[in-house]
C-alpha cells in the first residue's frame, strides 16, 4: 500500500512538486466518503484545484469556504462561461429546480467538473438520481467529471458508486462498510475499517491501486484544465 506526502497515489503518477496527482482524466468520476469533521470537504476542495472549470452544488449551509469561487443562486452563472469556478447555493425552495437545470446544462455544454456536496440529499430529497446517473454514464463522451460527496454510502444508489473510477474513503462502519465492500473489494475495506481521524483510503477501480493518505497533510496543487465545450 502506497503513501505519498499525505495523499494516496492517484492511479497514474504523482506530481513531485506537490505530492498530489498530476493526472485525473476528463470523464473520470470521484466518490469521497466521510462523516462530518473527517476532512472530506477539505479533500474535495483540494481536488477541485486540479481542474479550472468547476461548479459546486451546495445543498446545506455552513461556514466552509471555497476560495476563488463565485457564489451564485442560479445556474445563470454558467452562461457564456463568464465564471470558471462557481459555488451554486440555491435557496431552499429552488434546490430541486436549480439542481435539475445544473445537471442538464453541464451535460449539454460539456467540459465542467461538477461537485455534489451530499449525494444522499440530491437523491432522497431532490429526487434527481437519474440526472446524476446520466452525468456519470455519459461523462467521458461529454468531457465532464463528477465528484460525489457522501456520508452514508449505504443510503446511496449503488450505481452511482460503481461509476466512480476513483474513491476516497474516511472511516465508515456497519452497513456503510458493507456497502463499500460490495462496491469495491475486501482488500479495500480492510484499511478503511482501521482508519482514524483524518486518515483515508484511496482506491482506483481501473488500476486496482489501494493506498492511504491524510486530509491534513495535503499540499497546494497546481491548477490545470481545459475550456468547457464538446470537442
Amino acid at each position: 500500500m502506497d503513501q505519498v506526502d499525505g495523499l494516496a497515489t492517484f492511479g497514474y503518477h504523482v506530481d513531485d512538486r506537490s505530492g498530489l496527482p498530476s493526472t485525473w482524466q476528463i470523464g473520470e468520476h470521484i466518490a469521497v466518503v466521510g462523516d462530518t469533521g473527517t476532512g472530506k470537504t477539505y479533500l474535495v476542495s483540494k481536488l477541485t484545484e486540479l481542474r479550472e472549470y468547476v461548479v459546486i452544488f451546495r445543498t446545506k449551509a455552513d461556514d466552509i469556504k471555497f476560495p476563488g469561487f463565485v457564489k451564485a443562486r442560479t445556474v445563470d452563472a454558467l452562461d457564456n462561461f463568464r465564471h470558471t469556478r462557481i459555488l451554486l447555493e440555491p435557496t431552499h425552495g429552488q434546490q430541486m429546480r436549480q439542481g435539475y437545470e445544473l445537471f442538464t446544462r453541464v451535460y449539454k455544454q460539456g467540459g465542467w467538473t461538477v461537485v455534489i456536496d451530499e449525494e444522499w440529499f440530491v437523491e432522497a430529497r431532490l429526487h434527481l438520481t437519474e440526472y446524476v446517473e446520466t452525468l456519470l454514464t455519459q461523462g467521458r463522451s461529454g468531457k465532464l467529471s463528477v465528484v460525489v460527496g457522501m456520508q452514508r454510502p449505504a443510503r446511496i444508489s449503488r450505481f452511482v458508486i460503481s461509476q466512480c473510477t476513483h474513491l476516497f474513503s474516511f472511516r465508515v462502519e456497519g452497513r456503510d462498510l458493507q456497502t463499500m465492500k460490495e462496491a469495491t473489494s475486501p482488500r479495500v475495506v480492510e484499511p478503511i475499517a482501521a482508519l482514524s481521524g483524518h486518515d483515508f483510503t484511496y482506491y482506483n477501480r481501473a488500476t486496482r491501486i489501494v493506498a492511504t493518505g491524510n486530509a491534513r497533510a495535503l499540499d497546494r496543487i497546481i491548477v490545470g484544465g481545459r475550456r468547457p465545450g464538446r470537442a
